[in-house]
């Protein structure tokens, strides 16, 4: 069974892609606040806040399973994201 679910959008402006967090597992106690966790929401939704453009379906699936090893990796140990991979507080439609 897979622990993480995602939605890879490309905006209407064709250079960008979106990932949109669909499924995860829980943060088993540790901070689970939006920057700790380098997400972001919009209304309702939650997608992965990652610094730089995604400008390629192959980079949003990059994006998808670093953003998810490095969640896998801070449930187990508490050990935060490096500032270089995300974090960047952006909008999904930026």
């Amino acid at each position: 069974m897979f622990r993480f679910g995602f939605e890879l959008r490309e905006q209407p402006d064709g250079n960008n892609f979106t990932i949109q967090i669909l499924a995860q597992p829980g943060y088993g106690g540790r901070t689970d606040d939006l920057i700790t966790t380098h997400r972001v929401r919009e209304g309702e939704k939650i997608f992965i806040d990652w610094v730089g453009p995604v400008p390629t379906l192959e980079d949003a699936k990059m994006v998808a399973a670093c953003w998810a090893d490095l969640t896998e990796v801070y449930i187990a140990t508490g050990k935060k994201f490096p500032d270089s991979h995300a974090g960047g507080n952006s909008s999904p439609e930026s």
